[in-house]
């Protein structure tokens, strides 16, 4: 047996060298053509010659370098980057190894450098459009999220209901690696992927695909975010799963297992938890939202949620030409909700103003299930073809009851009172598909595109609510009303858009651009509502509130474009022409009304932008929307099922034509690794649609809809953040200020109110090897005057602070601790802000790998969470009292694993790679590259 053992291990040490003849090596490095740059984690994918089909793949190292071994032949090598105009070369490798000159890449003008490449790791960097945060620069725990490294970033929010605003700007998607991750919904990723496989955030206006196609803004961009992945997890799979028990019967268990291998991507997940960490966008309950009664708005950290959720998301590259990908998600939530409000209603009533004070709880449940799918095919270098279908299907049960309390100002006079409940239940379904082409003819810049798309939607509800309201009338007696309804709404449309672009240069650098589009929107609400007969059957129809509408608009857009674009600026002027005719139908027991409206607008386009350089820029934006009445708000019929609110159209509105002016200027200083942000606003409509509301005895208004001219906003935005001396501190500040003036009518008569928002927000933070921790303070002014009224004037003042520090300790043993301050005044007894929430956690790494953590959290340590909110508007003012997920302590177990190829380690999914002994775990922060 040895001697056989022997004679193969001889064979195959012979067979070696023959083998490493056969391999050749191909070796390259990428750089930016503009400034020399090393692009770091460029796309490198080997394609045979002869056919194009895919070899394999790999990304550039810290310094722009790749190296491939393959078999003899003759390749082409295909180098990306998003924001870089791609390259393709071809390589003869049959005989032997090949060292390729420096490959340049240049920015893509029509992406407008959609990607950031620094070679220090500076806190953040800005090129071009993009705002880069290096990951590595804001340490969390092992087990956070995505979500958990956003809230440490300057300029960055995360809000109750996980809604993300980077700059003042939401986010409407996250992508990993520059590819689609459960498309439009931000939360799957910022709530479930893990922040240690993140190396950089990117933060830029994409455009859409259309854009892309022409290089010519559509007004459709969206601010999404980019995760760039550590280059040894890109090979390979790695994830984690938890399971927690805690105090009060809370619970949260969840896993997410995603699997790389050169550009295909899989990701699967889901989990469990009644502690408010939704994981999904509950869109079934945002489907039914504006159909609920009694002001309920039911989700994220408003009361207390339960959810459930799952998901799977997958991006193939099977060959270069084609690219496809897509999701599933199914999840279903529980919302239980009680609130308490107060409303101030500005009237010209002797008695003053009223107001209104609310009871309500409720309990709202929702199941998803949904899928969105893309396809991107590229038959040739000329030619690119983009299909997008989803689909959407939703089931919601609400059911709550209130009680409530109307008196006037100045006297304790009650107007109104009662209570009532409301219980609905109803599906919704919904489909939408998307086919974009485009085509390069000859000459370099000259293009057409097209694109179609549609989709149907259908919303089937049933409604049963019951309502005992009592007014006291002007003669001292009190008016009885009672009502016990039940109500059927059945809502169906769809809409379909064709779209032609031509794109021609003209001279050097040059581009005109005509485009035409159709769209038509079909949409029919049916509502049948009836009353209680006294015996317990619901057969009396209800001429108030049974109604059919149906509403048909066209709507064509043609526009004419100029771009012009030079080494130092570039800029887009253009006109747009709108016609478009409204046709409604309002059917009633009682009446038919049928209202057209024909229009045509016109609305001018205009965008400039001056770079210095990629990290110095300016951009100056200005467009123009008109936005048509809805069917609702043109509808003469009275909705009279609330008999103390009664809501009615007007058919002689007339279309909105909506201004928006914008600036934005960035500045990133390398050497200093400091970065400033100027982001500025103005807004003005004309012909503004607002709500007119008369009042009358007992409290009772009806409210109806009506044009206004001077409505106008602004805002300004100031971010800096800047390394001190001692690189370990840092200092950032953001600064934002909002002027509004707002008009409407109360009764026969306007009211402007001038809405001021002041805030600053100050904080510095320290990072070392064994801790760091953050301090911040903010303050917030706001201010409302009333020109009809000043009794309705209001001055509120939120304050606060908050600090948070991580200590690293011996036995890898981690304690992370944050404690928020947060107070107001200026606000109604009994709606006043005066809490510490603090919030602590230990955890120790265990495992011979540290891919185990045992974690203890406490959350609200002091008790006295509250949630507390103030809104101040042209005909109102109001606080509303929201349950919270009161203290409670979690014992948590978190598990990560990996299988990653080249030998990575699992301290490679830590944000940092070196360290001290009784460091954090991975160790410090990384060192600085040379420029």
């Amino acid at each position: 047996m040895k001697k056989i053992l022997l004679a193969f291990a001889m064979v195959i040490c012979s067979l070696l060298p023959l083998t490493a003849q056969n391999n050749i090596r191909i070796t390259g490095t990428v750089l930016d053509k503009a400034d020399n740059d090393p692009i770091e984690q460029a796309g490198i994918r080997i394609l045979r010659e002869k056919d194009s089909t895919y070899v394999k793949g790999l990304a550039t190292d810290d310094a722009g370098k790749f190296l491939v071994t393959v078999s003899p032949g003759k390749y082409i090598i295909n180098v990306s980057y998003l924001g870089y105009k791609e390259s393709f070369i071809n390589v003869d490798a049959s005989k032997k190894s090949v060292v390729m000159d420096n490959i340049f890449l240049s920015a893509d003008g029509i992406m407008l450098s959609e990607a950031v490449v620094t070679a220090k790791a500076a806190e953040i960097a800005i090129k071009g459009d993009t705002i880069e945060y290096n990951a590595d620069s804001y340490k969390v725990q092992p087990s956070a999220v995505v979500e958990d490294l956003l809230k440490k970033m300057p300029g960055a929010e995360v809000d109750s209901e996980g809604k993300i605003t980077i700059n003042g700007k939401e986010i409407k998607k996250i992508l990993v690696d520059g590819k689609e991750f459960f498309t439009s919904d931000p939360k799957v990723a910022s709530k479930n992927l893990p922040a240690a496989m993140v190396d950089k955030l990117q933060v830029l206006d994409r455009k859409s695909d259309m854009s892309q196609m022409t290089g010519f803004d559509d007004g459709e961009d969206e601010t999404v975010i980019n995760l760039t992945i550590k280059k040894n997890m890109k090979q390979g799979m790695y994830g984690s799963a938890t399971s927690g028990l805690g105090s009060d019967d809370r619970y949260g268990v969840s896993g997410i297992a995603n699997y790389m291998r050169n550009d295909n991507q899989f990701t699967l997940m889901g989990g469990s938890n009644n502690t408010n960490n939704e994981g999904f966008t509950d869109n079934a309950g945002n489907s039914f939202r504006g159909l609920r009664t009694g002001g309920m708005n039911f989700g994220g950290g408003n009361g207390i949620t339960e959810s459930t959720t799952g998901g799977f998301n997958f991006s193939m590259t099977p060959s270069d030409k084609l690219k496809w990908g897509g999701n599933t998600r199914v999840g279903t939530t529980e919302n239980d909700l009680r609130t308490n409000s107060r409303v101030q209603f500005i009237t010209n009533a002797p008695k003053g103003n009223q107001f209104q004070n609310t009871d309500s709880k409720g309990i709202n449940n929702s199941d998803n299930a949904g899928a969105d799918l893309r396809f991107e095919w590229t038959p040739d270098s000329l030619t690119k073809v983009i299909f997008s279908p989803s689909l959407q299907y939703g089931k919601n049960k609400t059911s709550s009851i209130s009680d409530f309390l109307t008196t006037y100002e100045n006297v304790n006079d009650s107007l109104n009172w009662g209570n009532s409940t409301y219980f609905s239940e109803g599906e919704s379904r919904s489909a939408n598909a998307r086919l974009e082409v485009s085509r390069k003819l000859g000459k370099k810049g000259r293009v057409l595109s097209f694109s179609i798309s549609g989709g149907f939607n259908d919303l089937d509800n049933d409604i049963e609510s019951w309502s005992k309201k009592t007014m006291r009338l002007n003669s001292g007696r009190d008016s009885l009303s009672l009502i016990d309804i039940r109500t059927n709404q059945d809502n169906q449309g769809y809409n379909w858009r064709a779209y032609l672009s031509y794109v021609e240069p003209i001279g050097k650098n040059n581009f005109i651009q005509f485009n035409y589009s159709f769209r038509k929107n079909y949409s029919v609400a049916d509502q049948n509502t009836y009353r209680n007969d006294g015996l317990g059957n619901y057969t009396i129809i209800d001429t108030t509130a049974t109604k059919d509408l149906k509403n048909i608009f066209i709507n064509q857009e043609i526009s004419l474009n100029f771009k012009s674009v030079r080494a130092k600026y570039n800029y887009t002027v253009g006109v747009m022409l709108q016609p478009s005719k409204t046709d409604n139908w309002i059917i009633t027991p009682n009446k038919n009304d049928t209202i057209s409206n024909n229009v045509l607008n016109y609305a001018p386009v205009a965008q400039f932008n001056y770079l210095w350089d990629k990290r110095h820029n300016l951009r100056i934006d200005y467009s123009g929307t008109t936005t048509q009445p809805t069917t609702t708000q043109l509808s003469s019929v009275r909705d009279e099922s609330n008999p103390l609110r009664i809501t009615y159209g007007n058919p002689n509105l007339k279309p909105t034509f909506s201004n928006r002016f914008r600036i934005r200027y960035q500045k990133f200083n390398p050497e200093k690794a400091s970065a400033i942000m100027v982001f500025g606003g103005f807004d003005f409509a004309s012909n503004d649609i607002v709500s007119r509301t008369y009042s009358f005895e007992g409290g009772r208004q009806e409210s109806t809809f009506d044009n206004i001219n001077g409505n106008w906003s602004t805002n300004l935005r100031l971010i800096m953040n800047r390394p001190l001396r001692n690189k370990k501190f840092s200092v950032n500040s953001m600064t934002f200020g909002n002027y509004t003036r707002s008009n409407g009518y109360i009764d026969s008569l306007k009211n402007t109110a001038n809405i001021l928002n002041l805030a600053e927000s100050l904080g510095l933070q320290y990072r070392s090897e064994l801790f760091d921790f953050g301090i911040r303070g903010n303050i917030r002014y706001t201010t409302s005057n009333n020109s009809l009224n000043s009794n309705l004037n209001q001055a509120i003042y939120n304050y606060g602070g908050s600090f948070n520090t991580t200590w690293y300790l011996p036995y890898n043993l981690i304690v992370d601790t944050d404690l928020n301050y947060s107070a107001n005044a200026g606000t109604t007894q009994g709606f006043e802000l005066n809490e510490w929430l603090w919030n602590a956690s230990m955890s120790k790494q265990v495992f011979r790998a540290k891919n185990g953590t045992i974690k203890f959290s406490i959350y609200d340590i002091l008790h006295q969470k509250t949630n507390i909110s103030q809104s101040l508007q042209t005909q109102s003012n109001s606080e509303t009292i929201t349950n919270v997920l009161e203290s409670y302590f979690m014992v948590s177990f978190i598990y990560r694993f990996q299988i990653f190829k080249g030998g990575a380690k699992m301290t490679d999914m830590n944000n940092n790679d070196s360290g001290p002994r009784f460091g954090p775990p991975g160790g410090g922060g990384r060192s600085p590259r040379r420029l």
